[in-house]
């Protein structure tokens, strides 16, 4: 369908799962409601700038654009989700895992590959990530404990949850507006229609 390998993995993909998965969890009788968690650079990246004018990366492509826009498109992308009063018993979190001991880096060239590997036992294990980033969301909504409250920078109540390595409250970039948010979905259901995906704006 055209679209980048790196923005449709990190952002077109998850969102169209949590689409699809959408239905099923408005039924959920989990106690807090259901959790979509999206992990990836919740609160650590920093804003796409080029989102109006480029909004596909087609002409601003880079590796520090791609990492923003994928964060950046799913913090607002989630956020709108969570606002729609048919989505309010459904809490949407974009979280942050630090630093993981993963096979993660197989796609880049000999030198670099062997620097990751030389860093990776200084990462956190897989299983301590899965409990920060399952522990104050999907577990604590399922015993109707409180997720992490939410911080500042918002243009209305609710919203999407984002949290960091440790399960902590994060705050949303500078260019988070209700705007921003439903420019982003309105780009999201142009990109999936290409894709055969159908949504309502």
């Amino acid at each position: 369908e055209g679209n980048d390998e790196k923005t449709t993995l990190h952002y077109w993909s998850r969102i169209t799962m949590a689409l699809f998965l959408l239905p099923s969890l408005r039924r959920s009788t989990m106690a807090g409601g259901s959790v979509v968690l999206s992990v990836l650079s919740g609160g650590v990246h920093g804003p796409y700038q080029n989102y109006k004018v480029d909004p596909e990366l087609r002409m601003n492509y880079g590796i520090k654009n791609v990492a923003d826009c994928a964060g950046f498109y799913t913090d607002l992308g989630l956020d709108y989700m969570a606002l729609q009063d048919s989505n309010s018993g459904v809490n949407f979190v974009h979280a942050s895992p630090g630093f993981v001991n993963t096979n993660w880096g197989q796609e880049f060239g000999v030198l670099i590959k062997c620097f990751v590997r030389m860093m990776q036992p200084l990462g956190r294990k897989a299983s301590d990530c899965a409990e920060f980033m399952l522990g104050p969301t999907v577990f604590a909504s399922d015993y109707s404990d409180a997720l992490p409250a939410k911080s500042g920078n918002r243009d209305e109540e609710g919203g999407v949850w984002i949290i960091g390595e440790d399960g902590q409250s994060k705050d949303l970039t500078s260019l988070h507006t209700t705007e921003a948010s439903k420019f982003v979905w309105e780009t999201t259901v142009e990109v999936l229609k290409k894709s055969g995906v159908t949504l309502d704006k």
